[in-house]
């Protein structure tokens, strides 16, 4: 909004001001199979929240954390190797803060939840995944699992023919797998039991390639440059481990 004065707002007018961004975004990525819904992304939401926040003058800073404490989760992966996790929890404080009048704040209280196969990483996973999807609510934008459009008839899309289906098999190739199944598919069968999260690829995605791209729209060549990426972190992780 050119010609504002974001001086002279409180911290509630700013967080409004920003909210108004999520209201024009347009959807740029897509689920797969027989309920099939387009969403907005969570990186493209964010990237515009960001971006807005710095030009209103306004933070969003951590001031507490309360941890209380963690657990241990055994379980096999999907090649029968035994495995455990740290699941570790506690509370965030975050403060809204007016840039121009830094006495003017508000104080948000959130809970935390993180599971890796590291403390350390399961710590830092449940702090960047809350403070992501607070910053969501706080403006109002649906989460990708959490889109109504998941539930409206009208914008399901066909599920592929039979003939499309034909041909699917082991040994695959992904550009020659995603012909059977929806590159989406592809992509979220092989990050399912890594850390690498839905949102993250979408990131790699705009890296990469310079926009945002769905993972369905992706040529073969693209999509073999994200599924050699996914695979090359998916093994530096397991010999981490």
């Amino acid at each position: 909004m050119k010609g504002t004065d974001y001086k002279g707002m409180n911290v509630f007018q700013k967080i409004n001001e920003v909210k108004r961004v999520v209201k024009v975004l347009k959807k740029d990525a897509e689920t797969s199979g027989k309920g099939a819904y387009s969403y907005i992304s969570g990186s493209q939401i964010l990237a515009l929240i960001k971006e807005k926040m710095e030009e209103v003058g306004l933070l969003f800073l951590p001031v507490a954390t309360q941890h209380r404490g963690y657990q241990t989760f055994e379980y096999k992966n999907s090649y029968g190797d035994l495995k455990t996790d740290f699941l570790v929890d506690g509370k965030l404080i975050y403060e809204w803060i007016n840039i121009d009048n830094p006495e003017d704040r508000q104080r948000v209280e959130f809970e935390y939840y993180g599971q890796q196969n590291d403390l350390s990483k399961a710590f830092g996973s449940g702090l960047t995944y809350s403070e992501r999807y607070l910053l969501l609510k706080s403006f109002g934008a649906p989460t990708d699992e959490d889109d109504p459009d998941s539930k409206n008839e009208d914008k399901k899309k066909a599920t592929p023919s039979q003939a499309e289906k034909k041909g699917s098999g082991k040994g695959q190739n992904p550009s020659r797998e995603a012909r059977s199944k929806s590159k989406w598919a592809v992509v979220n069968e092989l990050i399912k039991n890594s850390s690498i999260e839905l949102a993250s690829v979408t990131e790699w995605i705009i890296k990469k390639f310079g926009k945002s791209i769905k993972i369905n729209d992706l040529t073969d060549e693209q999509f073999e440059l994200l599924t050699s990426a996914l695979k090359k972190q998916i093994e530096k992780e397991e010999s981490d481990e």
